[in-house]
C-alpha cells in the first residue's frame, strides 16, 4: 500500500505541484481513504521525503555502479565513463513519475533539504574514497570540496536537462564532464 500511495503522490506531484498536492488527493488517486494514507505517512511532507529518498537512492545506485566499474581502471577510465553515468542518471530520473517536482521539493522545502544534503554527503564520501587513490597529490580537503561542488552541479544538471527542452541531455552531460575533468586535473 505504501508503494501505491507513493506512486499516486509522484503522479499528482507532476500534475499539481508541491503547493497544491494534498493528502486527500493522494489517497483518492490511490483508491484508499485518508486514514489509510495516515497509516503510512504523517503528512504530505513525509510522503515527499519518502519520494525524495527513493529517487535519490535510484540515482545513487547508478553512481555507485559507475564508481565500482570504472575507478579500478584509473582516473582516465573513471572520467571517460562520467558522461555515460550522468546521462544514465538523467534517463533513469526522466522515467520516474514526478521526478522533476520531487527534485524541486528537495531543494525548495526546508523540511526536505536534509534528505538531499544527506544523500549528497554520502555520495561525496563515496566518490572521494574512489578518487583519492587516483589523485594522490591532491589535498584531501580540496578533493572533498571539489567533489561536493561537482555533486551539487550534477544534481542541478539532471534537473536542468529535464526542465529545459532547449538543452539536450547529451550536451549537459558533455559540458559537466569537461568542467569536472578540468577542475580535478588542473584546479583554478
Amino acid at each position: 500500500m505504501r508503494m501505491r500511495l507513493m506512486q499516486a503522490g509522484a503522479e499528482l506531484l507532476g500534475e499539481v505541484g508541491i503547493e497544491r498536492i494534498s493528502t486527500n488527493q493522494v489517497a483518492s488517486r490511490a483508491g484508499v481513504t485518508p486514514p489509510v494514507f495516515y497509516r503510512h505517512f504523517k503528512d504530505k511532507y513525509d510522503l515527499l521525503a519518502a519520494l525524495g529518498s527513493t529517487l535519490m537512492e535510484a540515482q545513487n545506485d547508478i553512481l555507485y555502479e559507475w564508481l565500482e566499474r570504472s575507478a579500478p581502471a584509473g582516473f582516465e577510465e573513471l572520467m571517460g565513463a562520467h558522461y555515460q553515468f550522468l546521462l544514465s542518471t538523467i534517463q533513469a530520473t526522466a522515467e520516474m513519475p514526478g521526478a522533476v517536482w520531487i527534485m524541486r521539493a528537495l531543494r525548495a522545502v526546508p523540511s526536505l533539504t536534509a534528505v538531499r544534503l544527506a544523500s549528497h554527503e554520502m555520495v561525496t564520501d563515496r566518490i572521494c574514497r574512489a578518487m583519492g587513490p587516483l589523485l594522490p597529490d591532491m589535498d584531501p580537503a580540496e578533493l572533498r570540496l571539489r567533489t561536493r561542488i561537482a555533486v551539487d552541479a550534477g544534481y542541478a544538471a539532471v534537473e536542468m536537462a529535464l526542465d529545459d527542452p532547449s538543452m539536450s541531455p547529451e550536451s549537459v552531460c558533455r559540458a559537466l564532464t569537461q568542467m569536472w575533468l578540468g577542475g580535478l586535473r588542473h584546479g583554478v
